[in-house]
């Protein structure tokens, strides 16, 4: 452990405690965040749901993501054991996963513009918050790339990997968060 992670701070906190309670709070406002779109679609919409929303879709979008958490979990516990191979090869294949969902999701636009347009009520709920979570995975492929670009470097060890655990908790913070998105946009 580096000095900045075991030196104690006023209130008794080490760095790291600050680092990992600073990223809770920020995954917590996000949180608000879809919390929010939520009540929005079933206050504007109650459980109404076009017959054209691609439930088979979602379901295979869900799975997508189900397993990159698996691999992005199986990174984190590589570079626990000092594996960096097992480390880089997990993130890898979190972010082709990630990349995959992401292209579905622009095919699924495509195919649901028809349906349900933006200038729908339906529509604009549906692609507000599919295209902000879409946004946050895009945003969590850039912080994995980011991790994975260090872990190459050699910047982890089993002993120091706050980078990658912060990366890989945002990932199931977004993963998280497509299962509500699923659950309030496809299946009620």
């Amino acid at each position: 452990m580096s000095h900045h992670a075991t030196a104690v701070y006023e209130g008794g906190y080490t760095r790291l405690q600050i680092n990992k309670m600073g990223l809770w709070f920020f995954i917590i406002s996000e949180a608000f965040m879809f919390l929010a779109l939520h009540m929005y679609r079933f206050l504007a919409l109650g459980t109404f749901k076009p017959d054209e929303v691609n439930v088979l879709l979602g379901l295979v979008l869900t799975a997508i993501l189900l397993a990159s958490s698996i691999f992005a979990s199986r990174a984190e516990a590589a570079i626990a054991r000092g594996d960096q191979a097992g480390l880089q090869r997990g993130l890898l294949i979190t972010m082709g996963l990630g990349v995959l969902f992401l292209i579905l999701v622009a095919y699924e636009w495509s195919v649901a513009f028809a349906h349900f347009p933006p200038s729908t009520p339906f529509g604009s709920t549906f692609f507000l918050t599919t295209g902000m979570h879409a946004l946050h995975l895009l945003s969590g492929l850039v912080i994995l790339f980011l991790v994975y670009l260090a872990a190459r470097r050699g910047a982890f060890s089993a002993d120091n990997h706050w980078g990658v655990y912060a990366g890989v908790l945002y990932w199931h913070f977004v993963d998280v968060v497509w299962l509500s998105v699923f659950t309030s946009l496809y299946l009620l």
